[in-house]
């Protein structure tokens, strides 16, 4: 059976460079995001590049709607392989400026839509297995006042992460983060770098639920 990955929240940073990398691999690629148009401009970009690559327009922070996303991507490939949580709101801002709107809206994303996805994806790969990836982020090990609800979900990611990697290796799941402690522009050396983070944990050349990026010398 071909192998396939499903990327929540791809965008043109570490979204598109794990698609490619995945790709050129080939797996075949679904991309889900909240913006229609950004999203098919890069699947056609993918498909261009001889990649199988599929669309599905989803908004992570509706639970009902990201399942349907997640089934459907399960069908349209066969079986998925793995799923990539990679959404997010990056807001620079601390917590005492953000209206109310702004912590409820900001954690739907970063924390919610990540719990929601790893719930489905574990009903979805009971039985026959899978591996399920998150991007991390460096917010996790060291805070910042100016990036608060950033900081929030990616600690809250790293816990869920390590908690559940035990209990789901035991039923045949894999979980893993990749803490990504820099910037990453699109198309960078450091988006291929963490592509090829991800691509070692899917294929388990890469041991362990954490993989931290860059590696801190010792």
């Amino acid at each position: 059976m071909s192998k396939s990955i499903m990327i929540i929240g791809a965008g043109p940073g570490i979204g598109q460079a794990v698609a490619e990398k995945f790709g050129r691999e080939g797996w075949t690629v679904v991309l889900t995001a909240r913006n229609a148009e950004r999203l098919e401009a890069l699947t056609a970009l993918l498909r261009a590049r001889g990649i199988t690559a599929f669309a599905l327009n989803t908004d992570a922070t509706g639970p009902n709607q990201l399942r349907q996303a997640i089934e459907e991507a399960d069908r349209i490939t066969g079986g998925l392989t793995a799923i990539h949580y990679n959404a997010a709101v990056v807001r620079q801002q601390d917590l005492f400026s953000m209206s109310d709107v702004d912590v409820v809206s900001d954690l739907s994303v970063n924390v919610a839509g990540a719990l929601h996805a790893i719930r489905a994806a574990v009903a979805r790969f009971e039985g026959r297995g899978g591996t399920i990836l998150l991007t991390g982020g460096g917010l996790a090990i060291e805070p910042h006042a100016d990036y608060v609800s950033l900081g929030v979900g990616k600690a809250a990611l790293r816990n869920v992460v390590q908690a559940l990697a035990a209990p789901l290796a035991e039923r045949n799941i894999r979980i893993a983060i990749a803490t990504v402690a820099t910037l990453v522009a699109p198309q960078s050396e450091e988006a291929h770098n963490v592509a090829d983070i991800f691509w070692k944990l899917a294929t388990g050349s890469q041991s362990g639920w954490e993989v931290v990026y860059p590696e801190k010398a010792a």
